[in-house]
């Protein structure tokens, strides 16, 4: 496998607001590495500090905070998406977050000191900074707002039409988490949208 497919689902998460040119991919791709993970495996652990901005190459991996002995899991990432504790990475300060494999799972990989090496020797780094940055405010004003004004059934639906891998790949006790719903519920909505589809 060329260095270009091995790494590529990195270029393709940082081109998401823009292209990156062959000379600052060029600079890059030395310092990424890739990494395999088991399902189940800990990528980061609750209390870890974040060294790695990495790329799901294949896979999925799901994102969690503990609360009275319960798993609340809040975001997943999918092939060619960026995955990292945002906070840990950037401040340098144990992560609140745990990231798990949900399925087996490899990442291309850049270290935070490999990162810093672009900042200083490249206009590329400072974007990779940014876009990590970027990316996880709207997202998260995204998902605020989905959650204040959608009901568990109107998130289904919108997972449904406009991000099926969460239903397809996503365990349902991990899905029912993310919506903020018991396991049970959410089979109940499931089960009414089914019966509502046949109707039509």
């Amino acid at each position: 496998m060329s260095n270009n497919c091995k790494y590529q689902s990195f270029r393709t998460a940082l081109e998401e607001g823009a292209p990156i040119t062959d000379e600052n991919w060029a600079t890059i791709k030395p310092y990424l590495i890739r990494r395999h993970y088991a399902r189940g495996e800990a990528i980061i652990s609750e209390g870890e500090t974040e060294n790695y901005l990495s790329s799901v190459a294949k896979g999925c991996v799901r994102y969690y905070v503990r609360k009275v002995g319960n798993e609340i899991n809040f975001e997943f990432a999918f092939e060619n998406e960026l995955s990292n504790s945002y906070a840990s990475f950037l401040s340098r300060t144990p992560s609140q977050v745990s990231i798990e494999a949900v399925e087996e799972v490899t990442l291309v990989r850049l270290h935070y000191d490999h990162l810093q090496i672009l900042y200083n020797e490249s206009a590329i780094g400072e974007r990779i900074g940014r876009l990590t940055t970027e990316g996880y405010y709207i997202w998260r004003e995204k998902r605020e707002i989905q959650l204040l004004t959608l009901s568990p059934e109107e998130l289904y639906m919108d997972l449904l039409s406009q991000y099926p891998e969460y239903i397809n790949r996503i365990p349902q006790k991990y899905l029912a988490s993310y919506l903020q719903v018991q396991p049970e519920s959410l089979s109940r909505i499931k089960r009414r949208i089914h019966m509502n589809r046949k109707r039509t």
